[in-house]
């Protein structure tokens, strides 16, 4: 049999593989090397190599310290399951167990609290430097088509967790926001029945919005920054938009270098989140009163925008704007990288596209305000 025709036993690619890949992990490290490959697979990871721009640029660092505070959220969510009861009767005795009786149980709320704001902000922030930057041009499209989805889930998670204190500001916001989805031409009646579970708020409506908070939300963003971080790790970042970075062609290691930078803001942002919950705690208002109409709900800050422009429409235009307005906003950010797909990345070079981009801003921005 000639060399070329010998079978190659499998410990000999495992030989040769830890020598490409360095010394090989022996002891437990070995053990667990030979099992699973993961030693190899999670060095491999760490050694990814980006442009030396990235690691001197902070808005880079966006992605990375999102997923840092979208760990932060699941953990203090996890903490949270532990006492909370998905019901009408004792929904809000257990979130004023949690705030007021149980150890830390206020400081882990109030992290929860406003680390759902800091994570629509992070992403936002995330989606705009992505499309200043151009980065969602050939072959990216699908990165940020996921990022686009990510934004969508994050306000999903904030719309489903605001009924679960079951208090008067969750329970008639909620209220508002689904009788706001009834409006929607053809389809509303059915929305707003699915929702709530029935015409009126009451246990089907906490348990579906729970479930879906606690387990399809989580499900779905899980996989999705899965394929996100593989869509990005598998393109590469995107080429820079200023010519003195695409001229200096070295790279650096992903670890350390931009995994220390990510680490030390998501510690600055963890400090940030335990000082305003201890200068404020998470609100907890009144437990929810169906019979209380006077009532004057408002919904979390980033609703806040097409709440207020709701009204300024007359009643006649309502319905329709409801379905517009985000229709027009969300189809334009996925349909984006199918019609801007020429090969100029500068911002100001694509009037058209940030116009209209800084318009969707200004819009926000304003009605926000206002609605504050």
């Amino acid at each position: 049999m000639s060399f070329s025709e010998k079978a190659i036993h499998p410990q000999d690619i495992a030989n040769r593989r830890g020598k490409a890949g360095g010394r090989r992990p022996t002891g437990i490290a070995g053990w667990i090397e030979s099992r699973t490959g993961m030693i190899s697979a999670s060095r491999s990871f760490l050694r990814w190599r980006v442009p030396k721009y990235v690691e001197q640029n902070l808005l880079y660092s966006l992605g990375g310290l999102t997923l840092i505070a979208l760990i932060f959220q699941v953990f203090t969510g996890l903490c949270l399951t532990f006492y909370y009861d998905p019901g009408i009767e004792a929904a809000y005795n257990s979130v004023d167990y949690i705030t007021y009786q149980v150890p830390l149980g206020w400081l882990v709320r109030s992290i929860h609290h406003y680390n759902a704001s800091a994570i629509v902000v992070l992403v936002f922030l995330h989606l705009l430097r992505t499309f200043s930057f151009s980065a969602y041009k050939r072959p990216r499209e699908l990165t940020w088509l996921s990022g686009v989805g990510l934004l969508l889930i994050t306000l999903g998670f904030g719309f489903t967790g605001y009924l679960l204190p079951w208090d008067q500001k969750g329970y008639w916001a909620t209220t508002v926001g689904t009788q706001i989805a009834g409006q929607v031409p053809v389809v509303g009646g059915m929305l707003s029945t699915l929702m709530r579970g029935g015409t009126g708020l009451g246990q089907l409506t906490l348990t579906r919005f729970y479930v879906t908070h606690v387990a399809l939300l989580p499900g779905v963003i899980f996989l999705l920054i899965l394929f996100h971080l593989q869509q990005h790790r598998h393109h590469g970042v995107a080429p820079s938009i200023l010519k003195r970075d695409q001229a200096k062609s070295s790279t650096v290691p992903f670890f350390p270098n931009w995994v220390n930078t990510t680490l030390l803001l998501g510690l600055g942002l963890l400090a940030i989140l335990i000082f305003l919950s201890w200068r404020e705690r998470a609100p907890l208002a009144f437990p929810a009163n169906p019979a209380d109409t006077d009532y004057n709900p408002k919904p979390e800050w980033y609703f806040l925008f097409l709440f207020e422009l709701l009204h300024y429409a007359p009643g006649a235009i309502e319905p329709l704007l409801i379905v517009v307005v985000p229709l027009v906003v969300i189809g334009s950010m996925i349909l984006l990288p199918f019609i801007d797909t020429g090969e100029e990345r500068r911002p100001w070079r694509k009037p058209l596209t940030s116009f209209i981009a800084l318009f969707y801003v200004g819009v926000i921005v304003v009605f926000t305000y206002l609605g504050w």
